[in-house]
């Protein structure tokens, strides 16, 4: 599910067991995540091979770099979090409609 209000896009998530994780993936642009109840760690990779770690506690929020390959990981059961990020066509500008370029989500 995505909701949207103007150019912003939202996608909410909720992992209900401690220890369930998204798949790792990276996106092509920055995006925000704000965790709204329980707790999460966030494992990823940068493209320089550096990695990093943390942890945050509802409420919080992060910034996902582009191409780091992360992965959220609930620390508590029903944990509730929302990725929020600009829709991009292929030249990178913002857009306030999903045009289809999956590379904007890869």
């Amino acid at each position: 599910m995505e909701w949207q209000s103007g150019n912003v896009f939202i996608r909410p998530n909720t992992l209900k067991i401690a220890g369930e994780f998204t798949d790792g993936h990276e996106h092509n642009f920055d995006h925000t995540t704000i965790v709204f109840t329980g707790s999460v760690r966030v494992e990823a990779v940068y493209p320089d091979g550096k990695t990093r770690t943390q942890e945050f506690y509802a409420p919080a929020h992060f910034l996902v770099k582009a191409h780091a390959h992360h992965k959220i990981i609930a620390l508590e059961d029903n944990t509730v979090f929302w990725c929020v990020y600009s829709h991009r066509n292929a030249q990178g500008e913002v857009t306030t409609q999903n045009i289809g370029w999956t590379a904007a989500y890869v």
